[in-house]
């Protein structure tokens, strides 16, 4: 056996001709099986709680969830959830929207939740791209911050490094821009070096043994922790610092692939439409009024531009100060009240695309432009 190991040994030093191009072509083909592995989504006879990274990693939960779908396509109307974590937070459970929407639909419904933290305009729309086609509703949460990401920071998802996706569409989109990954390995490879390399880090953290059961989690919030009024307060005024010359720089981006992502909605055979997501009342004072004046009259161009509703439901709800963690994310109260006027809107929207039969009643307590 010792011999024959260092046959093999001897074999790979050699620099004959026939020899390295054996060995290339089987790396290249190591390469390729790997590539296909994830792709195709052949990745899911794994576990979802055996890749997980920490708790709540919700781009390997949202991954894996578009792998599932795209190999077993939901044969009901489908509601989809797209936004970052201010769409996470807004509900206690698919299950329990899926049954609200279902009551004010009479008609049932499911729903998937495809958000994550800090979700880019980007992301959204290449987790669209990769939905097998169907009958349903995108409901793609908006919020100024959404509109604050540069194209710069788009330019890692094409190489599958936060998704394990591409996207040609959003491709595209950054070529027009005179950008384009300078990536050293082809598809979705540096993605899944990265995660490699991530999720060892992260398992040896945690102290989990590789390859044990770690669910994912849905919320960051439950009931809490709840900032103090103070501490919201200022963060608030530290948020529209930090987010307000972001979004005078990359609003008009943000907002072509906004565009993008309901023409690709349409063509997957899908009603599209956009939903405000919670903002916290401390987002108040003449500096913010301002800064949401402009947001709000964008984004209702926008969206009677591309002939979409725009759904939001912050009056009907009732928020309180204390119905949120921090400046965007509700907590469980908050979550209570926000679901009835939420599901009747969407229920709404439902019917009037003709995604589910007539109902004699629906939303009027929702502003639905």
């Amino acid at each position: 056996m010792r011999n024959a190991w260092g046959e093999f040994r001897r074999g790979l030093r050699s620099r004959t001709p026939l020899v390295v191009v054996v060995a290339l072509l089987a790396v290249v083909g190591a390469l390729a099986g790997i590539e296909e592995f994830v792709a195709s989504g052949a990745f899911t006879v794994i576990p979802e709680d055996r890749v997980t990274r920490i708790a709540n990693d919700d781009y390997a939960h949202v991954s894996y969830r578009v792998a599932q779908l795209r190999r077993r396509p939901p044969t009901a109307p489908v509601v989809y959830l797209f936004g970052g974590s201010g769409t996470l937070e807004l509900l206690r459970s698919e299950a329990t929207l899926s049954q609200a929407i279902t009551r004010c639909a009479g008609s049932p419904v499911q729903v998937v939740d495809l958000a994550a933290h800090s979700q880019s305009m980007g992301q959204t729309l290449t987790i669209i791209d990769n939905l097998p086609s169907g009958k349903g509703l995108l409901a793609v949460g908006v919020s100024p911050n959404r509109f604050t990401k540069s194209p710069t920071e788009d330019l890692a998802e094409l190489g599958g490094r936060t998704l394990a996706l591409t996207s040609p569409d959003l491709a595209h989109l950054l070529q027009a821009r005179g950008l384009s990954p300078h990536e050293r390995l082809p598809g979705l490879l540096p993605g899944v070096f990265d995660f490699v390399i991530s999720y060892l880090r992260a398992r040896a953290s945690l102290a989990d043994p590789w390859l044990s059961a770690l669910p994912y989690a849905h919320h960051y919030y439950a009931d809490g922790p709840v900032a103090s009024v103070a501490t919201k307060v200022a963060g608030s005024r530290e948020e529209l610092k930090r987010e307000e010359p972001l979004y005078r720089a990359n609003a008009a981006y943000n907002q072509a692939v906004l565009a993008e992502i309901v023409r690709q909605g349409r063509a997957r055979g899908y009603a599209v439409a956009l939903f405000e997501q919670p903002l916290g009342p401390e987002a108040s004072g003449r500096a913010w009024e301002s800064y949401l004046a402009r947001y709000h009259a964008d984004i209702t161009a926008l969206a009677r531009r591309l002939g979409v509703p725009y759904l939001n439901v912050s009056q009907p709800a009732h928020l309180r100060i204390s119905d949120f963690a921090d400046l965007f994310h509700l907590v469980n109260s908050g979550r209570d009240k926000w679901t009835p006027p939420f599901a009747r809107a969407l229920a709404r929207v439902l019917v009037r695309a003709g995604v589910v039969p007539s109902v004699t009643r629906v939303a009027a307590d929702v502003r639905v432009r």
